[in-house]
């Protein structure tokens, strides 16, 4: 268990031609010139019991931007590469009225599996870490049940949220929570299991929907609000590959399911709150 300083939602298929692949861990004091997206052509969250009741965003005092997922009260899911900084970590989430609610990380583990310092395209590990909040995230907040779901297929509709950019490298579109609509393509074997999903009518040939810087962490969801279901969480994306500019951001979203993960994940947070 890592101590932080100061502690204070039918067939597989291969995806082709990935192109610009990034890690979606946003640092926001290294910003220059490129493009980037949060959420691309997604809405700003505006019901209270969507996911505003458990997607949050995660700061590092070093600038750093991720989304990540309450799982239980005091506890956060969110993918290992956003915290790998030997620094102090805080979330933030929206209450009821959409008022900032802020937790100090206090504790963490990362997947054993999870290699830093290897590019996402080649990462043999697992993206996941759990991260134990200073208490707990309050009233109105609704942690995401951790349970085990059906193997996903390829063409499965699912909602994507975070609280990244909306275009590459526009940092003053982050930090406000947006969702959008997915649609899966397959799983791709790259060192580990990924599921990765598309816009469903551009999918990834023409810049569409999907995740982009910020929204590392993030939730892909099953269902609808009231009836939602943690299928995975957000790793990394790409540009869309018919594109002339470079960019990481409106093409494909890889996902790390959690499902496979499970066992893991809730023998952690016994050990987090331990």
């Amino acid at each position: 268990m890592k101590q932080l300083a100061n502690a204070p939602e039918r067939r597989k298929s291969n995806v082709m031609r990935l192109r610009s692949i990034t890690s979606l861990a946003f640092l926001a004091i290294v910003i220059l010139a490129s493009p980037a997206s949060a959420i691309v052509r997604g809405a700003p969250a505006t019901d209270p019991n969507g996911v505003r009741n458990f997607v949050l965003r995660i700061e590092s005092q070093l600038g750093e931007l991720c989304s990540a997922v309450l799982v239980a009260p005091d506890i956060a899911l969110t993918a290992a590469h956003c915290v790998l900084v030997e620094t102090r970590y805080a979330v933030h989430g929206l209450d009821r009225n959409f008022r900032d609610v802020r937790r100090e990380v206090v504790s963490m583990v990362l997947h054993p599996s999870f290699q830093a310092g290897t590019p996402p395209r080649t990462q043999p590990g697992i993206d996941l870490a759990l991260l134990r909040l200073e208490s707990p995230m309050g009233r109105g907040f609704e942690p995401m049940p951790l349970r085990a779901l059906s193997p996903p297929v390829a063409e499965e509709d699912v909602t994507v949220a975070g609280f990244g950019t909306t275009s590459y490298n526009n940092r003053a579109s982050a930090r406000t929570l947006r969702y959008t609509y997915l649609r899966l393509r397959g799983e791709i074997q790259i060192g580990n299991t990924m599921l990765m999903a598309s816009d469903s009518e551009r999918e990834s040939r023409r810049l569409g929907a999907g995740a982009c810087q910020g929204d590392s962490g993030g939730p892909i969801l099953r269902g609808d609000p009231g009836t939602f279901a943690l299928l995975g969480i957000v790793s990394w994306s790409s540009g869309a590959s018919g594109e002339r500019e470079r960019s990481a951001c409106g093409g494909l979203t890889a996902i790390t399911p959690v499902t496979p993960h499970l066992d893991w994940i809730n023998a952690r947070i016994r050990q987090l709150r331990g």
